[in-house]
């Protein structure tokens, strides 16, 4: 959580819910090395609870909070950080994800054997809270140079200094990781920036996205004050050959970023992406473009731009949205896919101008919210939110965020946990 808002309902700091890979670990060595690649950075100062579900204790719900946010509240700062809440909060989390038991993990550069130091008091409060509701749960630290359990006495299995953290970098899931190609940012701030693109290139996108938005209003004009019923027809062909130009603008940006080798960086053309960016402000068009996150919907998406909408795309809309959404009919999102689309996407949010930004925002934290990254798509709807605090949508998915509910396919993963055979070894999702 940020410690300038320390409330637990902020989205920032939200919990991540399980990603799509199935990974196994085989003790705390395994999971701790596991943590950072599933935030996506390395904690600091920070306390991460995880929970373990079923037979097979798999990772499931991994949620980051500063430590600050554990302190207890002063009665001389009610605007303070409220330690007690943040830890309930948690908590609900934690047994909300089926929980059979959860272990915390402290990182701080501090000495957190001082009793009535912050680390170990925030890691203490946290416990005694899952204690209630999941007896057993066990404490790790982590710091600068190594890592033990925090109430460990024995120096032989946990030396004061811990054990090294090349350890843990050695790890079979730490491999694992790399050879997925995943990676690790140093810090948060560095995991979710988006950098601007160059000032040339986005004096061409702000251009171009002008342009595309002032066609877009005369022909919406025209459909709404024609002069005659023709002239109107006229209009409403314009706008419907304006969305699918947008949409097909999107959709040769997104193969060409698919085209491109993992790592390979891929250049997009600054007009296009000013145009796409003005299109997006255009519901039918941003509709499209989130239909075509799922795949099979070329034919309803280009119907969607086209403002061609009837029964058939309203229930096509509804199956992709279910697709998402629904526990019974909800799946992964697909890889290849939401890859492009991210990349385009981001490439859209640093070329155009910070007022047409909302959109592309809100389609990177629903992404990421499908692929089970709830810390990024925390991070992306606060974006949307402060560009357009209004974004019905926007804020729809937040209250999502906040409640701790994970996409369809997650939720179904949850409730099969505990009917997982194979007791021997924890698996990490």
């Amino acid at each position: 959580m940020n410690s300038r808002n320390s409330t637990p309902k902020n989205l920032g700091r939200a919990p991540v819910v399980p990603a799509a890979t199935v990974v196994r670990v085989a003790g705390p060595e395994d999971l701790l090395a596991y943590i950072p690649y599933r935030l996506g950075f390395e904690p600091v100062e920070s306390v991460v609870a995880v929970s373990l579900a079923g037979p097979r204790q798999r990772v499931g719900l991994v949620a980051r909070v500063d430590l600050d946010d554990l302190r207890l509240r002063r009665p001389d700062d009610p605007e303070g950080p409220d330690g007690a809440a943040t830890a309930r909060w948690l908590t609900d989390h934690v047994v909300a994800d089926c929980a059979d038991r959860a272990v915390v993990v402290l990182y701080t550069a501090t000495d957190a054997t001082a009793p009535s130091g912050v680390a170990r008091r925030a890691a203490e409060l946290l416990r005694a809270r899952l204690e209630r509701r999941l007896p057993g749960t066990e404490v790790w630290l982590v710091t600068p140079t190594g890592f033990r359990a925090l109430d460990c006495t024995d120096p032989m299995c946990c030396p004061a200094e811990g054990r090294p953290l090349s350890a843990l970098q050695g790890t079979r899931i730490a491999a694992h990781m790399v050879l997925e190609g995943r990676s690790v940012a140093g810090t948060r701030e560095e995991r979710y920036a988006l950098r601007a693109a160059p000032e040339v290139a986005r004096t061409q996108a702000r251009r171009a996205a002008a342009r595309w938005t002032d066609a877009h209003r005369r022909l919406v004009n025209g459909t709404r004050f024609p002069a005659a019923e023709a002239e109107a027809r006229r209009a409403e062909r314009a706008l419907a050959e304006w969305g699918a130009e947008s949409l097909g603008l999107w959709r040769s940006a997104v193969r060409a970023a698919a085209g491109a080798r993992p790592g390979q960086p891929v250049t997009l053309s600054p007009v296009d992406l000013g145009k796409i960016g003005a299109a997006l402000a255009d519901t039918p068009v941003r509709d499209a473009v989130l239909l075509s996150l799922a795949p099979g919907t070329e034919a309803t998406a280009l119907r969607t731009a086209r403002r061609e909408v009837d029964g058939d795309t309203d229930a096509a809309t509804g199956t992709v949205m279910a697709q998402i959404v629904d526990p019974e009919r909800g799946v992964p999102p697909d890889e290849e896919i939401t890859r492009a689309a991210s990349q385009v996407l981001e490439a859209v949010a640093t070329h155009v101008p910070r007022n047409r930004r909302a959109p592309a925002y809100l389609l990177l934290a629903l992404v990421a919210w499908w692929h089970g990254d709830g810390g990024l798509a925390a991070e992306r709807v606060s974006d949307a939110l402060g560009v357009d605090p209004e974004y019905r949508l926007a804020l729809l998915l937040r209250g999502a965020i906040a409640g701790g509910v994970p996409p369809g396919w997650v939720r179904r993963e949850q409730a099969s946990f505990h009917g997982d055979p194979e007791p021997e070894e924890v698996a990490a999702v």
